[in-house]
């Protein structure tokens, strides 16, 4: 048997990749960017294509794509995208124009995986993952579509990182609501070999499965089981209110603070369970409860890391959104005397000096706004070092004291300059 895999470098999508080598599966995996999936998965055929771009509707490049190929699975997906027509691209134009290219080619064999819960909501990922779904039950397919509940795994990514960050938060552990939402869990390698499972049976056709696994829990339990993993103490359960939780939505969806955006918190308030029971029958799988699946790997250090740098990540960007922002300010509203002297030649005149305060102040608002409104962040890293080394080599050649200066001066600029790096690695998700 030969698998397409589409969205194959995803936190499932690289699970079901895993699954599908080890049970000596030819796979074929359609991703972004090629190169880095390549050297996690050297034994794949992976194949470029952005699912936003024109040629992801292309019956043509489907059509080769899927030459040799016998099944496909579809786990491609975006939460929160900058733009909405991405998830309408993503969830439901290039998934359709892939499900035709298979009629065309007579592969019969899709499975879909898309999220428990859409059929609650009116987001955006909801609707637009509820017309992907339409576009193949609607053909003449030997479907199955997989609803999971909420998927945990040995690292995090998306709704479980945010569980973990409400583990270790410090004084209380917060809740959305009051804790009580029920909620299933399932491991990411228990969806994938169930997937691999019912590609190889051929259980499931033409029907909708919700899969999760036993032990159903609170969101409350959820995340007191993390905490307890995290081998920290109890702290008091504190519910966020849907107004406050409503507004930190609000904010992460203008700032893309992911995954604290508004699409998110939504999927928290819609449904979180599923069918385990039929999930397990059909997919031949025996998925483990949350309680096992952590007893089954210990915590180690970068577990808490990760948890609390999550925690962090925003702060370390508004804090340097802020640090630009004031230079800025103060930049604009300075009077040139001040710092004319500093310039030395470059500033022999008072319209010089205005003019390269105005350029320095400019550059510095322009990072402070592309670091709030989350823009182009990695890059930013890089705009944001050539500027600080640009002050600091400047400033040390017109005006060395400076590094003598009792409150710091350019000495700061090197914690900075550290802080900036920090969050470049942050910023790298995968």
């Amino acid at each position: 048997m030969r698998v397409l895999v589409v969205g194959a470098s995803g936190f499932i999508g690289s699970a079901v990749v895993a699954a599908l080598c080890r049970s000596g599966v030819e796979t074929r995996c359609v991703v972004r960017n090629v190169e880095p999936f390549r050297r996690r998965f050297p034994e794949t055929d992976a194949r470029a294509l952005d699912l936003t771009s024109a040629d992801a509707l292309s019956a043509d490049r489907w059509a080769v794509l899927l030459n040799g190929i016998d099944a496909v699975v579809n786990v491609a997906g975006v939460l929160q995208p900058r733009r909405a027509r991405e998830a309408w691209a993503v969830h439901r134009d290039a998934p359709d124009a892939l499900f035709g290219a298979c009629e065309s080619k007579e592969i019969r064999r899709v499975v879909h995986v898309s999220a428990v819960g859409i059929e609650d909501t009116e987001t955006v990922y909801a609707r637009s993952k509820r017309a992907g779904e339409e576009s193949l039950t609607a053909r003449d397919l030997n479907w199955t579509v997989l609803r999971p509940a909420v998927v945990v795994g040995d690292g995090s990514h998306g709704g479980s990182s945010l569980l973990r960050a409400l583990a270790v938060m410090p004084l209380v552990t917060p809740v959305i609501g009051d804790g009580t939402t029920p909620m299933d869990v399932i491991h990411k390698d228990d969806l994938a070999s169930g997937i691999v499972n019912l590609l190889r049976s051929g259980a499931g056709i033409r029907a909708v499965l919700e899969p999760a696994g036993p032990g159903r829990l609170s969101l409350a339990e959820a995340v007191t089981a993390y905490r307890n993993w995290f081998g920290l103490r109890p702290r008091p359960t504190l519910g966020v209110p849907n107004w406050l939780a409503t507004a930190v939505a609000r904010f992460g969806d203008a700032t893309q603070m992911h995954p604290m955006t508004s699409t998110a918190l939504a999927q928290f308030r819609a449904r979180l369970t599923g069918d385990a029971a039929t999930f397990a029958e059909m997919a031949g799988v025996r998925p483990v409860s949350l309680a096992n699946a952590l007893s089954a790997r210990p915590c180690e250090s970068q577990d808490l890391w990760h948890a609390r740098l999550f925690l962090l990540r925003p702060l370390v960007r508004l804090g340097l959104a802020l640090l630009w922002l004031v230079s800025g300010l103060v930049g604009v509203f300075s009077d040139p005397a001040l710092y004319a002297p500093l310039l030395g030649p470059l500033a022999d005149t008072p319209g010089r000096a205005m003019a390269i305060g105005v350029l320095a102040a400019a550059i510095d608002l322009a990072i402070a706004l592309a670091l709030v409104l989350g823009w182009r962040l990695k890059a930013m890293a890089w705009v944001q070092i050539a500027a600080i080394s640009a002050y600091t080599l400047g400033l040390s050649a017109l005006a060395p004291a400076m590094w003598g200066d009792f409150l710091g001066g350019l000495l700061k600029n090197l914690p900075v300059l550290i802080l900036v790096l920090v969050h470049r690695v942050l910023e790298e998700e995968r």
